[in-house]
């Protein structure tokens, strides 16, 4: 987590301390455009969480900023 930035939840305006771990990020092209923190996702939020950590993997942001994440492979 960047020093200097400030991250608060979209919703309840609480700050996040130290790390965003459990913190949903909105991504808008590829871009972090709202926090939620634990208290204020709602089940389906949550779900949609877990199920993208379960089949993405992440890549973390390009030369551009951009973020991207490409699909798991199985081992199957």
């Amino acid at each position: 987590m960047n020093a200097s930035k400030v991250y608060r939840c979209g919703r309840c305006q609480r700050r996040a301390r130290r790390t965003l771990t459990g913190w949903n990020v909105t991504m808008r092209g590829g871009r972090p455009v709202g926090y939620l923190c634990p208290d204020c996702q709602t089940p389906d939020e949550n779900a949609e969480a877990e199920i993208n950590q379960a089949t993405l993997t992440y890549l973390g942001a390009g030369a551009d900023g951009r973020h991207r994440a490409v699909p798991k492979v199985s081992a199957s």
